[in-house]
């Protein structure tokens, strides 16, 4: 069976607040939401666009998770909350989500201490990587920096159990995985589709590694999730309402949401959906 999608909901956590349209309108009057921070104050540019919070309250089945959560899942987990809470029926175990991530988290200043202490003489010494560098790694540190692991926060804490998958990268991962979400909808293989991209590139690690590739642009932090499902009144012809994957691979050009929150990677593939008009 197929038929044709559109967007039932949207969620956002931004510097600029958890409401689409006046985020939407802030970008688009101009304003920025990119500030000075201590902590990046060597940098070319030691501006970014930091969220506040988020508040995990309401959003974590068990307060213990917090702990083995990245940056990148505490801000998809509202996010995503919010787009569900459109579900006529609740979160249904055939419910897809299919998430965009940036690059790999970077570990530290957590994984500092293992990996002093597997140096010597200025390089890694695999006795002591077998030792007393394993014994101070953290053990839950592979649980926030996995690619995937965004998605599988989500997941658990909102009951999603469908198909799912996570696509890496800047805005294409974006664009890549809102189109998963329209798709899996239209050729009917989910009701409904949680399609979102979570980012944050705000800490000194993550400029570290903006520098080597050559990035320049202030960072940001973001999440947008939408809530993807049947076009109303769809009999599995054509909606000429209705969104489809088609209408959002529109080619659109990013800079007024970089200029305004700074470079927030895949979520910049979700800016369509926070117009008014969808």
């Amino acid at each position: 069976m197929s038929g044709s999608a559109r967007v039932l909901a949207i969620g956002v956590v931004t510097a600029f607040g958890d409401e689409p349209a006046e985020v939407y309108s802030a970008v688009y009057a101009g304003r920025t939401a990119l500030a000075p921070q201590l902590h990046l104050h060597a940098l070319p540019d030691p501006r970014a666009a930091v969220v506040v919070g988020p508040d995990l309250s309401g959003w974590l089945t068990r307060k213990k998770d917090a702990k083995m959560l990245a940056r990148a899942a505490r801000l998809a987990l509202p996010a995503a909350g919010r787009a569900l809470r459109a579900l006529p029926d609740g979160v249904g175990e055939d419910t897809a989500i299919f998430v965009a991530v940036g690059r790999e988290p970077p570990d530290d200043p957590d994984a500092e201490p293992s990996l002093l202490a597997m140096e010597r003489g200025g390089v890694l010494a695999r006795d002591l990587l077998a030792g007393r560098g394993r014994e101070l790694y953290p053990p839950l540190l592979p649980l926030r920096t996995l690619p995937n692991m965004v998605l599988a926060h989500v997941s658990i804490q909102h009951g999603l159990r469908g198909e799912n998958g996570t696509f890496a990268g800047g805005r294409e991962a974006g664009v890549q995985a809102l189109a998963a979400g329209f798709r899996a909808v239209e050729e009917g293989r989910a009701p409904y589709a949680l399609a979102g991209a979570s980012f944050s590139g705000t800490d000194l690690a993550s400029a570290r590694d903006r520098l080597r590739l050559g990035l320049t642009a202030p960072p940001g932090e973001a999440a947008v999730f939408v809530l993807i499902g049947p076009a109303c009144g769809d009999t599995g012809g054509p909606d000429p309402d209705g969104d489809t994957a088609d209408d959002v691979l529109t080619p659109l050009d990013a800079s007024a949401w970089a200029a305004a929150v700074g470079d927030c990677g895949p979520v910049a593939g979700f800016w369509p959906m926070l117009s008014p008009a969808r």
